[in-house]
């Protein structure tokens, strides 16, 4: 049942530059029901360069936090005054509480997919991982997961400086730690799988509308029987490298699960509100849903800009 709005209601926005496809209110709003929380999260649009006001707006008004998308996610940070280690490392916060007037930032984007992890039964601690792709979400899940014990962390890359600056950030944090950058390539992929107990796909390929796709996938074969396969991607449900994966009878999960678990995580950093394992199914169904409503606005504005 939804909560009624009044003057108590908890103000929050989602804050960004194109929000036409976002679809995050959709599934905030909806934890928040869950929780029976008295909230609500709105759609804002707000251009680069409009945050300071912004931000002195929401102080003024009252309001508890905002989700931030592009293009803010990095511009946000030095209009902080507390950011999480890892978010200010690797240059990604995407939610921001407010507290007696100071601004509180951290990125939960890695922390949602350890969770997802862990709710696998995968166990992280001493495993050696294998990261494949060194993009936005790439540095900040290595870092939770190295956080969580993991003994090694090899990450491919075509561009190998961007694996590399992320490996020099994470011997900052963890200097034991064994951290390796590299090029993606098939000889890369296939030297490295048989060490790897956790591979972790970071990248775009075999992401529904994209064309790229993992050429080769024999280094799935060369992993170990009781390694796991993650992928950052949910749409489609099993990508190639899943489906590989799942064929060999290995632990498999995508990207689903670490959108569930960031929700999660948004609770507990808002609101201190824990949701417990019977929420996550219908979290589950929540993004399924918005997802779909999603893709039809999408394809009516499609539709509407060839008919122009």
């Amino acid at each position: 049942m939804r909560v009624k709005y009044d003057v108590d209601t908890q103000l929050l926005f989602q804050i960004g530059d194109p929000l036409d496809h976002a679809c995050a209110c959709t599934i905030h709003n909806r934890m928040y029901e869950l929780a029976n929380l008295n909230a609500v999260n709105l759609n804002v649009v707000v251009k680069k360069g409009e945050l300071p006001a912004f931000i002195q707006s929401c102080k003024q008004l009252g309001v508890k936090g905002f989700d931030i998308t592009m293009p803010h996610k990095s511009d946000i940070i030095p209009l902080c005054d507390e950011v999480e280690p890892f978010s200010r490392e690797f240059n990604c916060v995407n939610h921001v509480k407010i507290r007696d007037g100071k601004l509180i930032g951290v990125g939960l984007d890695g922390l949602g997919m350890v969770m997802a992890i862990e709710d696998s039964g995968f166990p992280i601690y001493g495993s050696k991982v294998l990261m494949l792709g060194a993009g936005a979400v790439s540095g900040p899940i290595a870092a939770e997961l190295c956080q969580r014990g993991a003994s090694s962390v090899v990450i491919l890359n075509r561009t190998v400086s961007k694996a590399e600056k992320i490996t020099i950030s994470l011997k900052k944090y963890f200097p034991t730690l064994q951290a390796t950058a590299m090029s993606m390539t098939l000889e890369n992929l296939c030297s490295c799988a048989p060490e790897a107990d956790l591979v972790v796909q970071c990248t775009s390929l075999g992401m529904s509308g994209h064309q790229d796709d993992y050429e080769d996938l024999t280094f799935i074969d060369l992993l170990p029987k009781d390694a796991c396969v993650a992928d950052v991607i949910f749409n489609p449900e099993r990508t190639s490298i899943l489906a590989r994966a799942e064929a060999r009878g290995l632990r498999v999960l995508n990207g689903m699960g670490m959108l569930v678990n960031q929700e999660k995580a948004m609770m507990k950093f808002h609101f201190g509100v824990d949701l417990g394992p019977e929420f996550a199914l219908e979290g589950e169904e929540t993004l399924l849903m918005a997802l779909v409503m999603r893709q039809l606005r999408t394809r009516r504005l499609t539709r509407k800009g060839a008919s122009k």
